[in-house]
């Protein structure tokens, strides 16, 4: 009894230094998530100096962005042989991360992209290609397929919803320039005028009469419908639909897509490093992303003509110098 009573009080003891060990380590600074962890909501997180940091624009959720791009990130760290993180933000957050320098690399959405460069300087290494639809993308305005807005004009007076009025470039900026080109301001014009934060809300919002209408770019319906999240495309009409042979149907002029660019601090090595990279990689790579790779950075030009034209936050920031 006395040798039972004594491997019980050792096997307390040593249970009880595995608990305190485990409740303090509870209390240290947690790991950073890596491309192959499910990030937080927009996480906002610093690494360790020695990783590159790539800062992805969620425009869906920041689980979707790390779905969508981790396979690039971990290509990148094999290929050039350095460390790389990916950080998915919003609009808001990667306009603040950039200003405050704790990125080194940016993908987002052309608009966003351009108006960074006017502000911060950033270096644009690629910008991305697409099946069926290449480099470029529109945007789309869409109403229920039993609404009772037939055109544009209908608009007027009714509830409308976007993604972002500043850097939403498909999901909102493409369509307000359209609409004040035919003479209807959406700010001035439509009933009401919000943001919404994805544009899967902005479909179900339209889907179940909250908003009369919504702004998306293009390919978004039908990438909800490949995955599950709308049964059909007839539940909703396209309002101006262009006459044009571009891949998917959509409502503006195109603009060039997405690019990957980088911040003016970053090594020129790492830099020079990631563009051979970007150039080479493989559908695969970006497969997840419904995009086949990368070319070298196209002219942005109509993005900086959008944006003096509509004096969208950096409009009066000078232009990016080709000679430059």
């Amino acid at each position: 009894m006395r040798n039972f009573r004594s491997k019980f009080i050792a096997y307390a003891v040593g249970l009880l230094i595995v608990l305190a060990l485990k409740l303090g380590g509870c209390t240290g600074t947690q790991p950073e998530l890596t491309s192959t962890e499910t990030p937080t909501p927009f996480a906002t997180q610093r690494v360790t100096e020695n990783v590159n940091r790539v800062s992805i624009l969620g425009i869906r959720s920041a689980v979707k962005a790390n779905v969508e791009y981790h396979r690039l990130i971990d290509y990148l760290s094999e290929t050039t042989d350095r460390p790389f993180i990916l950080v998915a933000h919003t609009l808001e957050d990667q306009f603040t991360q950039v200003e405050q320098g704790n990125v080194d690399f940016v993908f987002s959405n052309p608009l966003a992209a351009v108006q960074m460069r006017r502000l911060y300087g950033l270096k644009f290494l690629a910008t991305l290609k697409r099946p069926e639809t290449g480099k470029e993308f529109g945007g789309l305005i869409i109403v229920r397929s039993d609404s009772e807005i037939q055109n544009v004009e209908d608009l007027r007076g009714k509830n409308v919803v976007c993604l972002n009025f500043e850097t939403a470039a498909g999901g909102c900026i493409f369509q307000t320039y359209h609409l004040q080109q035919k003479g209807i301001d959406p700010f001035a014009d439509f009933g009401s005028f919000q943001e919404l934060q994805s544009q899967d809300n902005i479909v179900f919002s339209v889907l179940n009469g909250t908003f009369d209408a919504g702004f998306i770019r293009t390919g978004q319906l039908e990438k909800m419908l490949a995955e599950g999240s709308i049964i059909s495309l007839d539940e909703l009409r396209i309002l101006d639909l262009a006459a044009d042979d571009y891949y998917y149907p959509h409502t503006t002029r195109l603009y060039p897509e997405w690019t990957f660019a980088a911040m003016p601090e970053t090594d020129p090595e790492t830099i020079a490093a990631v563009k051979d990279a970007l150039l080479r990689a493989s559908p695969s790579t970006l497969a997840p992303a419904r995009a086949e790779g990368f070319v070298p950075p196209v002219d942005y030009t109509p993005m900086d003509e959008l944006i003096e034209t509509l004096k969208l936050k950096s409009w009066d920031a000078p232009r990016y110098i080709k000679s430059q």
